[in-house]
């Protein structure tokens, strides 16, 4: 990824990167979420959030910290919205949308991201 291209989208207000991560996803069929022994997770008013990003190279740049041991991993976009963000919303989770290092990350009920990337999507077909 162009430095420059990173340093824009990465500086963009959240409201902006989610819908950034939304056209995204729904572009490249697959979400970046953080591993190592597990998938990165982050503590948001005594809830449990998963991070999670619309390329492996913004994933990277969050991966210091508590998470300095995690590398960015693909999770197909079928899966993400058939096991995973149901799943997160069974077990109460957010998701935590595109977070960066130096900002804020728009937080999402799961069904809310469903949503959103399910009608972006249907633009595609």
């Amino acid at each position: 990824m162009h430095p420059d291209k990173f340093k824009q989208v990465a500086g963009l207000p959240s409201a902006e990167r989610h819908a950034y991560f939304v056209r995204k996803v729904a572009d490249t069929q697959e979400v970046w979420g953080l591993h190592h022994d597990g998938w990165a997770t982050a503590q948001l008013d005594g809830k449990v959030a998963i991070p999670f990003w619309p390329e492996a190279a913004f994933a990277q740049a969050c991966a210091s910290g508590d998470w300095e041991h995690f590398q960015p991993r693909a999770i197909g976009l079928d899966d993400f919205l058939a096991k995973w963000l149901p799943g997160m919303a069974n077990n109460k989770q957010l998701a935590f949308v595109f977070p960066v290092p130096q900002g804020s990350a728009s937080i999402a009920a799961p069904a809310d991201l469903l949503r959103d990337v399910q009608h972006e999507s249907e633009q595609y077909e």
